[in-house]
């Protein structure tokens, strides 16, 4: 992308250490971040509990069905809960959690539909289904360029192509971390979610 980032990913890019578009003061920097193939890695400590917080980033561009604009679109898998989880973030909106649905592929090899939460500002989606996101990042780790497409009714199609060459080593100090759930376990959720009938006004 060169030196024309926008000013959205010029936001993110500043604040990626801290995994939001504004300065997080909960984390500082372990030492320099680094770059493996496209993904910058940033070694961050959480100040409250002085574990590692590390993350790994990708950015790129996304276009929409709807809008015909080119935007701004950021992957980042990292640490949440003590587990891996991944994040996508769209300078757009691309749907909701009631009728929206993420797909992606990766390489030559044929993809689907998998679980995954779009947030209530309607720009971020997140895989954190411990068994889905062990099969994403093994499918990113032996790939090059990975796809994915959010489908919605009212945000149409969104699709953002991500440059994922030196995933396994990038996303290493994530698992190092936080480690993926052994084959069989389920973690316990260390937050009560939201019932059907338990969401706030406007949630989607």
């Amino acid at each position: 992308m060169g030196s024309r980032l926008t000013p959205w990913l010029t936001a993110v890019l500043a604040g990626t250490a801290a995994g939001c578009i504004v300065q997080d003061r909960s984390y500082v920097q372990d030492r320099p971040s680094e770059s493996v193939g496209s993904w910058r890695i940033e070694h961050r400590i959480d100040r409250i509990t002085g574990k590692p917080a590390p993350s790994a980033t990708v950015v790129t561009t996304s276009t929409n069905n709807k809008t015909a604009d080119i935007r701004d679109a950021l992957l980042q898998v990292t640490c949440f809960e003590a587990r891996p989880v991944v994040r996508f973030s769209f300078d757009l909106r691309v749907g909701a959690d009631r009728n929206s649905t993420f797909a992606y592929r990766v390489d030559d090899r044929p993809g689907d539909e998998v679980e995954a939460t779009f947030l209530q500002d309607h720009r971020t989606v997140v895989i954190d289904d411990p068994t889905t996101v062990a099969k994403f990042i093994e499918d990113v780790s032996r790939g090059s360029l990975l796809i994915v497409r959010t489908a919605s009714l009212f945000a149409g199609r969104t699709v953002a192509e991500f440059r994922v060459v030196g995933a396994s080593a990038a996303i290493a100090p994530v698992l190092a971390a936080c480690p993926l759930a052994e084959p069989g376990t389920q973690p316990e959720p260390a937050r009560r979610k939201a019932a059907p009938n338990d969401r706030r006004p406007g949630s989607g």
